[in-house]
């Protein structure tokens, strides 16, 4: 079940699809994607729409009202940002729509937006306004009430297009990596793999990259093509720098295999998908940096043998304006992964006391990353400067447990606080990216509540990740692209610092 949400404006239906529904909680954000519009006679239909039809299945008015704007609905539709009234008899007061950076199909479909409520007197962060009141607004009857008898049917006289759940979960089914397979089943997906439009040419996609495991290079594409609608928002338009493993990893590899080489410039012969990124240099020459846009550059990366992908703080065509604050939670060899998720929890817990909320991922490794979104136009040494003042209070706090000193013999028994990565230059893991490391792990975006109910990072594999994404209602960092913060006086107070 899946909700909708239309507004009506110049004689149709504008329409959203909401997996999890409005939600009277301003702190939710809730996934909206823009379909095509609806006639404005489908705004009182209740029945049954038959399978196979486009929009197939049990429809109720769950809702229904009036709704005004605040401003030009057009231009905030153009924009990307639509406020409004609703006057519903169950959703009340000021509402967003807000359109990811993410993006969509030009046309208007398929666009991802997110729907939350306004904080005001209708605002309700306790009631499950879904769970409360199930019933239709026009019948009274809840939706298994009217697919049980149905008063009325609506023909589309369309097939039911693919859904994005359905197309994600062909391509798990066909790329799910690291698992012994039928040589028929293992050419079918190079064959899909060979398939992919790219504008150039894969070649050894039979060659192996991971030993112990037998992935091979068609099987790591293979991989990136699933998840790369969740990993390219994370990737598009940052300077890159490559771990490339053209030889892969050798069984019981430990530390980096040999071969496996960093490169940060574009290379003579790469696929044309990986474009330059110019930036200047410290002695003042122009390097020529990668960056990608888009599946093609992805799976690029992959031809040239890159077996991990790491970001910038910065974006190409801003180079000198970071805008993702991270921090690596290292921990010392036998040191507790509690340990470890306790000090990502205490550094958010300190981040948001400057203002600024925190995502957290896991690397790959033993540790963790807490990342925080910031917006554009500070300097990279007052950004670096605010980093090592906010883990700094936490080395002073508790000097037993933490350390900023990255010299191996003061990280004893304590759990090292990067803050380097904040650095121009400075590069980290890129969300969803493999490791040159032997078993195929990755590095997974996961939400604080994973996080708190426990989790092990060594499940998280170019095998078992793609089964994850097929199965998550929500992109866990879903509201990283729409996080409006900044690094203010009274955030530098607050982190300890002085500016």
């Amino acid at each position: 079940m899946h909700y909708d949400f239309r507004l009506a404006l110049d004689g149709v239906l504008l329409s959203w699809s909401v997996p999890k529904g409005p939600s009277l909680s301003p702190s939710e954000r809730r996934l909206a994607v823009r379909t095509e519009d609806h006639p404005l006679d489908y705004a009182n239909f209740e029945g049954v729409i038959p399978e196979g039809q486009y929009g197939g299945g049990t429809v109720v008015v769950w809702d229904r009202g009036t709704w005004e704007p605040e401003g030009d609905a057009r231009a905030g539709l153009e924009n990307g940002r639509l406020t409004f009234h609703l006057h519903g008899e169950k959703l009340r007061g000021r509402w967003h729509l807000v359109k990811t950076r993410s993006g969509g199909q030009p046309d208007g479909h398929s666009e991802n937006w997110l729907l939350f409520k306004g904080r005001d007197d209708a605002a309700n962060d306790e009631i499950d306004i879904l769970a409360a009141e199930p019933a239709s607004v026009v019948s009274g009857r809840t939706i298994d009430e009217i697919a049980a008898a149905p008063e009325r049917v609506w023909h589309s006289h369309r097939a039911a297009s693919p859904t994005v759940a359905d197309k994600r979960a062909a391509k798990i089914a066909a790329a799910k990596t690291g698992r012994p397979k039928a040589a028929a089943n293992h050419n079918e997906l190079l064959s899909l793999v060979a398939q992919l439009q790219l504008g150039f040419k894969l070649t050894n996609l039979d060659k192996v990259l991971y030993h112990e495991q037998g992935i091979t290079k068609g099987e790591l594409i293979a991989y990136l093509a699933v998840v790369a609608d969740w990993a390219l928002p994370h990737i598009v338009n940052r300077p890159l720098t490559l771990l490339r493993c053209p030889d892969g990893i050798p069984r019981q590899a430990t530390g980096r295999a040999k071969g496996c080489f960093f490169q940060k410039h574009l290379a003579p012969g790469s696929p044309p998908a990986i474009e330059p990124a110019p930036i200047l240099e410290n002695d003042g020459t122009t390097g020529t940096y990668m960056q990608i846009h888009d599946l093609a550059g992805l799976v690029g990366l992959a031809q040239l043998g890159t077996l991990e992908i790491h970001t910038w703080g910065a974006h190409a065509d801003q180079p000198d304006q970071p805008d993702l604050m991270v921090f690596d939670l290292d921990p010392d060899v036998g040191l507790g992964w509690e340990k470890v998720a306790l000090g990502a929890f205490e550094l958010r817990r300190r981040l948001r006391e400057a203002g600024l909320e925190s995502f957290v991922k896991t690397t790959g490794g033993k540790g963790l990353h807490v990342v925080a979104p910031v917006a554009r136009g500070i300097a990279w040494d007052d950004f670096k400067a605010f980093s090592k003042a906010a883990v700094e209070t936490m080395e002073r706090d508790e000097p037993a447990l933490y350390t900023t000193n990255m010299a191996k013999a003061r990280r004893k028994g304590k759990i090292f606080l990067d803050y380097l990565r904040n650095s121009r230059g400075a590069t980290f893991i890129a969300p969803y990216s493999p490791r040159a490391q032997a078993g195929a792990p990755v590095a997974v975006p996961i939400t604080w509540e994973e996080l708190a109910h426990g989790i092990d990072p060594a499940t998280f594999t170019t095998a078992t990740v793609p089964r994850r994404l097929g199965a998550l209602r929500d992109d866990p960092w879903q509201a990283i692209a729409h996080l409006e913060q900044s690094i203010t006086s009274s955030a530098w107070r607050a982190a300890g610092g002085k500016r």
